[in-house]
Parts: C-alpha cells; structure tokens; sequence
C-alpha cells in the first residue's frame, strides 16, 4: 500500500538521510543492545535494537558521522566517535524530536514539546544549547521539518490552534522567522523540504477542513509561493540541491502518480510500474537526475528507480541490467537516495531495509542485517592470532619445569600442537611445531624457542579465516630457594609472533546469492608470562602435586586493509586484540615402571580479564563508515589434561590430551615433545 502522506513526520520519511550517503545509517532503528543510551554503539548493535524497541531514525549528516531520530517520544543523536547519547539541554518536563540534520552535523532542527506547546528549535552541536525559532506574528506552536546544509535555514510549519491549520514558515538568523503565506484559494500550508543554499522551500497548501486534498508548491524570495501543478491532490517532498528539480505526488482523492517539477517542463507525472495504478516519488539525488520512491506493480509494493533515460525502473530491474543476478522481485519500496543516485536504500517486501548500488567498486543489494552479520565475522583474525601466541604459552609450553636439566646442562627440545576450536559458534583447528634449546647456568636457567603457527576458522556465510606465522620465544627458569627434590621456581618470558592472515568474508546478495570478499593483513603479536610453580609442595602416595600460578598478558595487531572481490568489499582499519589471563592449577605425576615412565595430570581454573574483543572499524567502500562492538568472551574456565612422559632413547618424551570447557582456547589439544639434555 502507498506509505502515509505526511512528510518527514511519518513512517514512511526518508528514515536515513537526504541527498547524501544514507548508507551509514544502515540500520532504520537503532540499539545500544543491553546497554544504556549513553555508552557508545554500533552499525551492527543497531541492528539489534531494531527488532521492535522504538528507535527511529530521522535525517544523517551528509559526511555520514551524526545521525539523529527519536525512541520513546525523546530525540537521540549517534555520532561515529562518540556513540548514542541523548541531546544535552532539554528541559526537565519536554520532549524533542529531532528531524534534519546539517551537512556537517552541526545543527540539528526539530521541535520541543512542553505542557503541550509545541516549538521549533535548532539544536548547535558545539555549544549543546537549543536556539527557539521565534514563532511567526500571531502563532502559538511550531514545527520544524527541514535544515538547510549549512544549517542557516530552517523551515516548518506554525499554527495558533488547531494543529491542523498550518502556515509554512522560513527562518534564518539574519531575518528571523518569515510567514510563506500560502497559495490562493487555499488557507493553509506546510514546508516540508528546503534547498542545500536554503533558497527554495517545498511543500504542500491545503483548504480549510480539507487537509487531504492537497497543492504542492514551490517558493523562493523572489516568486514568493507558487503553484506546481493543477491536480485535485500533490505534495512535494524533496527538492534536488539546486532547487531546480522538486517531486513528490499528485492525483485524485484515492490514487496517487509520482511527478518531477521543472521550471521548463512543469509537473510531469513520471507513471507507474508494469501493471501499477499508483506511485510516489519520495526522494531525488543531488543533482535532480535520479528520483526514487514507490509503486504499485500489479498488485505488489515496489521500489522503483527513475531517470529520464531509463523511465521508472524497479530497483531490481536496475541492478539487473548492470549485470546483477537477481532471482525474483523483493524491495517493497525505495525511500532514499545519494548524491547521483548510484545509491538507493528502502524496504524489503520482508521488512529488512536493504541498500542497493551500481558503481565500479561493485553492483547488488545487501540487507543491513547482512552487513552487521559478515562484518562482525572478520574479528576472528586477530582473536586466532592471540589464540596461536596463548596456545604456545599455555600447550606447548604449559608445563615450562619439564624444560629444566641439571647445573651446568644444556637441553634441546622438538614440541608441536594440534587441536580443534570449537567452543561457541567456533568451527576451526589450530597447530603449531617448535624446537628450542636452553642452558641452565645454575642462578637461572636461560631458554630460546623459535617455531611455526597454523590455524583456520569456518565463518559466517561460507567465509573462512587462515592465519599463519612464526615466533620467537625467550624464557627463564629461576630456582627461588629450590632443590633437586623441588621447591618455588619463577618462569619469566617474552614471545613474539609475525604472521598473515588470509580473510574471506562472506555475505549475501541480492536476496539469494552468496559472494565474498578477500583481504591479507600481516599479524604481529607479543605476549610476557609470569609464572610461580610449587614443585612437588604435596604427595599423596607415588603421586607428587605442584600447584602454580601463571599471569601473562598479549597483544595480537592486525593491520588495516583493503577487500578485494566481491559485491561488497570494504576497508578495515587496523585492530589490537589484548589479552590478559590468570591462571591457577596444578600439575600431578605418578611415577610408573619403577620410575621410567610418570603419567601426568593438570587442571587449572583460568580467568580473561577483558569482558569484550577490540572493535572492528573501517568503510564499507563507496558507502558508508562502521563501528563494530567487539565480541563478547567468555571469562572463566576449565582446563584440564592426562598425558604421559616416559624415557625414550637418550632422551625422553611426553605426550599430553588437553581440554577446556570454554573461553577463547582451543576446545581440545593433543601436545607432544620430545627433550635430550646434554
């Protein structure tokens, strides 16, 4: 069905932005998840809070960085660095709804309601104070609609009374608010849209008691309010930049036609789609060439696309002849589009908003629902990559005495991982092999370790993760008042790792298709360990218990890069993963075959101290800027081991099953080593 006619005061108001890159705001409503409305959110926790908690969006900046729109009767405001907030300087007992916003993000029109007064205001980002719009002579309530770019003008509507008896108004600083009258013959009027110089202003002018039936006009300084046509019904609703191109709807008492406005040409009724009775035009590009809105086609809702080349076009019908493979007809309307209309963004027939492109950097329709999905997916490259540094501290090296050799030894030792991470939603496997050697000078005992990390992740929407590099790895072993039959050893070591990773990030398009988009960033991470291990504090028969304690912290950096391939690529901004972990266990043996062979024990409670990952920020290219929240992870588990370790030639060697119940570690592992001392 046709959306309710009520200009940027409905539902069906271009609910991203006018004339600008609207696909920042991806999401129509927007959500701070489990949190309150002060601390900072996201394109993808947007997307949660849309399922049905209020938020709505009402106008972007141009630059794509302030986004503003009500929840629960009261104005909020998103910045990209400062999150959601709500507007400072409200009265006590009002509300504001906010409606426009500048090009810059600025300032900020809407209107405060108070006792039930309602007055236009225009909101000034850098003092946090809210300017009344005076009201016109005589008039006790007003309305503000729109904004011009620079956020000089402001224009509305303003009523005594009854709030149905409108009078469009114009403001600006220099000289204030200024009646727009309007048409005659008809009594009352209401500006809806204005210019990006703030010179012409569109709207609509109606008969008294006959708010339904409708006149659009247009009015500059100099023709003061015109008439744009002589249907029993129109209503302009956007203006191109210039002012020059002006459309919206016109028709009878229950049928509607979109049209486009030139001074050359005048009203132009612009049709329907096949089959259709009814359109409306709600929105026009920068340049006036590009016009979108709704349309009946047959008995569908669609979107339609409109160029003076082309005619009206559904959306998908566009995307199709640029080569975009779309397997059957879904957009329910198209509210919004950019600059020169490569942009359109609207709704689907299921409710999603959705946004659709054609340009050099890639051509379909993606769901905002699968943007946040596959863009929250791409954290696994950093995570995996501090897996790999933590599986070398607490695998390969999980038990470091098993290292020491006597005063004056040396010891060289040949290690490897392999285990499955699959903990959560996690689908992957991870190995590394490591050879190193160590000296025991008898105050310490110094050891170096290089090796070679592996690991992949099956992600959301077919994509894949792979990160794979090599470390260094020096640590001590420091006996504090220790003997041979045991005692307090210290373990301090430094590690280091260089690696790549090879991302894959899926999605889908155009309703039914997947596709990907790939990117290689380089991986650095370090990490410091500190470690008290109680050697043999306890025994219960043959078996020896050495209880410990471990702290380490890393950092897993992943470079920025830029996606190749694919409908949708973007660019990520670099990324620093920290972890921080605490550890208390202990390790058992029981010595068996006369003391060649030991069968081995470990359990340990382990506790992250990071409540959530780092955020994933970056540009969907040629669209919009984004703002990850971090993944949420898992803080405390279990980890638990049995293996065995027993002489083997001249050396010996061990061999241990490992296991968590949850946490970022790996799910299950297998460590193995072999160790010579000479």
């Amino acid at each position: 069905m046709p959306h309710t006619i009520n200009p940027r005061t409905n539902t069906f108001k271009r609910v991203f932005m006018r004339r600008t890159l609207i696909a920042s705001a991806i999401s129509i409503a927007f959500t701070a998840g489990p949190a309150a409305a002060q601390q900072s959110v996201t394109t993808a926790s947007f997307d949660t809070l849309a399922e049905g908690t209020g938020y709505f969006a009402e106008a972007i900046s141009a630059d794509g960085n302030v986004i503003v729109g009500t929840v629960s009767e009261q104005g909020f405001l998103w910045t990209t660095t400062d999150g959601l907030s709500t507007f400072a300087g409200i009265p006590g007992n009002a509300s504001f709804t906010p409606k426009d916003v500048s090009a810059n993000g600025n300032y900020v029109a809407g209107t405060l309601r108070s006792n039930e007064t309602y007055r236009a205001v225009r909101w000034n980002a850098e003092s946090g104070l809210f300017y009344d719009i005076p009201f016109v002579s005589g008039q006790l309530h007003s309305w503000a609609n729109a904004v011009s770019a620079d956020g000089s003008v402001v224009v509305g509507s303003s009523t005594k009374l009854n709030f149905s008896d409108k009078i469009a108004y114009r403001w600006t600083a220099a000289d204030g608010t200024i009646s727009l009258g309007t048409l005659s013959g008809y009594d009352y009027s209401e500006a809806n849209d204005v210019s990006a110089n703030g010179s012409v202003v569109v709207g609509s002018a109606w008969e008294s008691g006959s708010s339904n039936i409708r006149q659009a006009f247009r009015w500059t300084s100099a023709t003061g309010m015109e008439s744009l046509g002589n249907s029993t019904r129109s209503i302009a609703l956007a203006v191109s930049d210039d002012g020059s191109v002006i459309v919206g709807l016109a028709g009878e008492m229950l049928s509607s036609i979109a049209f486009r406005w030139t001074q050359a040409s005048g009203m132009t009724l612009l049709g329907t789609l096949a089959g259709g009775t009814d359109s409306e035009a709600y929105d026009i590009s920068g340049d006036g060439k590009v016009i979108v809105g709704w349309s009946l086609s047959g008995s569908d809702d669609r979107g339609f696309r409109w160029t003076e080349v082309t005619g009206m076009q559904s959306v998908e019908d566009w995307l199709r002849s640029h080569g975009a493979v779309i397997a059957e007809d879904m957009t329910e309307s198209a509210d919004a589009t950019n600059a020169d209309g490569s942009v359109v963004v609207g709704v689907l027939s299921n409710g999603r908003t959705y946004i659709a492109r054609v340009s050099s950097a890639g051509t379909g329709l993606i769901t905002r629902e699968d943007v946040a999905q596959s863009l929250g997916s791409v954290a696994a490259g950093s995570s995996m990559a501090m897996n790999s540094i933590s599986t070398v501290i607490n695998g390969a090296n999980s038990r470091p005495l098993a290292r020491r050799v006597a005063n004056g030894q040396k010891a060289f030792w040949v290690a490897g991982d392999w285990g499955r991470d699959d903990h959560g939603n996690r689908s992957g496997d991870l190995g590394l092999t490591e050879i190193g050697g160590g000296m025991n000078f008898g105050v310490a005992q110094l050891n170096m370790a290089v090796g070679h990390t592996w690991s992949a992740q099956e992600l959301d929407l077919n994509g894949k993760a792979n990160v794979e590099g090599s470390y260094l790895s020096v640590f001590g072993l420091i006996p504090l008042g220790a003997n041979d039959d045991g005692g307090l050893w210290a373990t301090i070591g430094a590690y280091g790792h260089w690696g790549n990773a090879d991302l894959r990030r899926g999605y889908v398009v155009n309703g039914t298709s997947l596709e990907s988009s790939k990117g290689s960033p380089d991986v650095t991470t370090w990490a410091v360990r500190a470690r008290l291990d109680w050697e043999n504090a306890f025994s219960a028969g043959n078996a020896r218990f050495s209880p410990y304690a471990d702290l380490s912290y890393g950092e897993a950096h992943l470079d920025g890069y830029t996606e190749t391939g694919g409908g949708f690529p973007a660019r990520f901004d670099s990324r620093t993963e920290r972890n921080t972990e605490l550890r208390i266990g202990v390790n058992a043996a029981v010595p068996v075959a006369s003391g060649a062979v030991k069968l081995l024990g470990q359990l340990e409670a382990a506790h992250r101290m990071e409540k959530n990952g780092s955020r994933t920020s970056g540009e969907l290219i040629g669209l919009f800027s984004f703002d990850e929240s971090g993944q949420d992870f898992d803080q405390d588990w279990i980890r638990a081991g049995v293996g065995i370790e027993g002489k083997l030639g001249a050396g010996k060697a061990s061999l241990m099953l490992n296991g968590t119940t949850k946490g970022e570690a790996l799910s299950t592992w297998l460590a193995a080593s072999y160790q010579v001392a000479f």
